[in-house]
């Protein structure tokens, strides 16, 4: 477990919460095949029709997470080296919750799936508990590798903030407790019975950053891995954090900002990241610029050309990529 040095610290002195694993990567592209998908993010998005969907527009799915879910993000801190699982919970949370937004029927069960009834407890933990993809990872240490993450989010799929008093455990809080459920010792037959219910039915690999601005603005949830670290200050006026120093971490990818005035400011796109070190390590304006609007604490505006030196993956819950029709929240060319 973590001491009480900050997590920044930890990460920066050579933590590894993270790992490159190139078979893993292999193993996670050979089972969407398998199952009837495609690890190609760029054909997915042709073939959908949302490819350059997003080009040139502020895009804020962020937003539509904060509407059903208010006071979700960023969570409580990690407390220990489980941050793919936390990125992997991030992205899973958002895909959701733009699901739920469009409000159109499954197209599986046919059903119009609302969101879970949790506590505010809950939901201040964030809905999507990580601890139940983090249980599945086959080891009791720490660290794991994102490919395999998205695979037990579709293999074994994951369980909500609330009690299982058939699975003897409650998930309503994230606790250093919780935490140490599974690992080693893999969750049993009820707890697959349970977890199973929600699944990411469907997931590919992002191998450029216009893929992943195409897939956020089609309300699809992102998350990485990468040896990039950041700036725990964002700049005025944009929240801007510059690259700087190595972390082997995990987080989510929550916006985008391809307006004429921000290429003209960076030179390029930026792309919002959402860490797992709670509201307190990172400081500085959180105002969208020339919006009314505010990415969550623990988040920051990175040069987009950063996605360059990490793996990306996207997560559906749905059978297929279907662009959807989400609601503007009124920022300039939003959705």
């Amino acid at each position: 477990m973590f001491s009480a040095k900050s997590l920044k610290d930890i990460y920066d002195s050579g933590f590894v919460g993270a790992s490159a694993d190139p078979r893993a990567d292999e193993e996670f592209e050979d089972s969407i095949i398998r199952s009837g998908g495609n690890p190609n993010g760029a054909e997915i998005a042709h073939q959908w029709e949302f490819a350059d969907s997003g080009k040139g527009k502020l895009v804020l799915p962020f937003l539509h997470v904060e509407t059903v879910f208010p006071g979700c993000w960023p969570g409580p801190p990690q407390n220990r080296g489980d941050c793919v699982a936390k990125g992997c919970a991030n992205a899973l949370l958002l895909t959701t919750a733009c699901e739920i937004v469009e409000a159109k029927p499954d197209e599986i069960t046919g059903k119009i799936e609302g969101a879970p009834q949790l506590s505010r407890e809950g939901v201040k933990n964030i809905p999507i508990a990580s601890e139940s993809l983090w249980a599945w990872r086959g080891h009791s240490g720490e660290g794991w590798v994102c490919s395999k993450a998205a695979m037990i989010s579709g293999s074994k799929g994951f369980l909500v903030r609330k009690p299982y008093p058939d699975l003897g455990i409650d998930l309503t809080k994230y606790t250093k407790e919780t935490n140490r459920l599974g690992g080693s010792r893999v969750p049993g037959r009820k707890w697959l019975e349970e977890s199973q219910k929600h699944t990411a039915r469907t997931a590919t690999t992002l191998k450029s950053r216009e893929e992943v601005r195409d897939f956020l603005h089609a309300g699809y949830g992102v998350f990485n891995c990468s040896n990039l670290g950041f700036s725990s200050t964002r700049k005025a006026p944009y929240g801007f954090s510059s690259q700087r120093g190595r972390w082997a971490h995990s987080q989510s990818l929550i916006g985008w900002d391809e307006r004429p005035e921000t290429v003209k400011q960076f030179g390029q796109p930026l792309v919002c990241w959402l860490n797992s070190w709670g509201k307190s390590w990172n400081s500085g304006p959180r105002q969208i610029y020339k919006t009314p609007y505010e990415i969550p604490h623990g988040s920051f505006w990175a040069l987009s050309s950063t996605l360059n030196q990490c793996r990306c993956i996207a997560l559906s819950s749905v059978a297929g990529w279907p662009a959807r029709k989400l609601p503007s929240y009124g920022a300039t060319g939003n959705i």
